[in-house]
């Protein structure tokens, strides 16, 4: 147990801790998205996933909590594991919250305690994921020197989008799965140029034929020409991570990609067209989308037409730091 300022102190989360950490972050849920029918109402309403989650990490010792005598201020939990070939933590937006008239102490506190185990053990990437409108946290974090990355984001089937480009948009077939191989190796160069430098899982010919078999893939044509792609399935299960519920459209696995060249004419929308058009008729009501910050042209295109929820932000600590 560590004091803190203001009466505060820092200690290991213990079991009758979870159910007051799990209405903390109901409450946070409720003020950043509550007010809109386009986000999950379920993480609220089934609030025993987020008690058993918690539950975990109080036995597995990766939890922490700060209190003022014995009121419960806020928490934080943690995952590790390699990313990138990198020990990492990975805080997901149901592993912290706090009291928000606490928030900037509760954690700045626990941060500040928790970073310290963490680089003693060699582990210089950390990871969180925060409420995309939490201006607040948003704050403390980019100042300890956090950057943004990843946003997840939906949006509701019941949108209308009308086709208006002059390209062809059809469902893929096994007899596409050459060109389409072919289009997904050239989104992962994509990937890896500036600004977003990332180094995106490789499919096999065989990957890509499983993608058609399992899912829905629709490819954009220009003649004889295939010239993008979207990827859509339906999730069969709950994602405490990410938030996404079971049957929900996940625009996932390959995503999606448009060549240069053929970007800005609204091939994009009448990709997305396709997508919502195969989950209203599976009785899909809502869609996932997670897209990196750094991908200029996704970052614009997939916020005219659904709502960011969720922000990553990720800081890396100097890699000699130890030496």
């Amino acid at each position: 147990m560590v004091n803190m300022a203001n009466n505060c102190e820092i200690c290991r989360m213990q079991e009758p801790d979870i159910a007051g950490a799990a209405a903390i972050w109901v409450r946070q849920y409720e003020l950043y998205c509550g007010g809109s029918d386009l986000f999950p109402r379920h993480w609220i309403e089934n609030t025993g996933e987020i008690t058993r989650y918690l539950a975990k990490k109080v036995v597995g010792g990766a939890a922490i909590a700060i209190k003022s005598g014995k009121k419960l201020l806020g928490y934080l939990t943690y995952d590790e594991f390699p990313f990138h070939g990198e020990k990492s933590v990975f805080c997901p937006v149901i592993a912290h919250a706090a009291i928000d008239e606490y928030k900037e102490e509760a954690y700045l506190s626990l941060y500040k305690y928790i970073s310290g185990e963490w680089v003693d053990r060699d582990v210089l990437n950390h990871m969180w994921t925060i409420f995309y409108h939490d201006t607040k946290l948003k704050g403390i974090l980019y100042d300890l020197g956090f950057g943004s990355y990843l946003v997840d984001a939906y949006t509701h089937t019941n949108k209308t989008l009308a086709a208006n480009s002059a390209f062809e948009v059809r469902e893929a077939k096994l007899q596409d799965a050459d060109l389409l191989y072919d289009l997904v190796e050239e989104s992962r160069a994509y990937y890896k140029s500036a600004p977003i430098f990332l180094n995106r899982e490789q499919y096999s010919r065989e990957d890509i034929e499983n993608v058609i078999n399992r899912n829905k893939v629709f490819i954009a044509w220009e003649a004889r020409n295939a010239v993008g792609f979207i990827h859509v399935g339906i999730s069969q299960t709950y994602n405490i991570i990410d938030l996404s519920t079971k049957s929900c459209g996940l625009i996932d696995e390959i995503g999606a990609y448009i060549k240069p060249g053929y970007r800005g004419k609204g091939l994009g929308k009448d990709l997305l067209k396709n997508v919502f058009d195969h989950c209203r008729d599976n009785g899909v009501d809502g869609i996932h989308v997670d897209f990196e910050t750094a991908n200029l042209f996704a970052n614009k295109f997939w916020k005219k037409h659904f709502n960011p929820m969720l922000l990553s932000a990720r800081r890396t600590i100097n890699k000699n730091m130890n030496q």
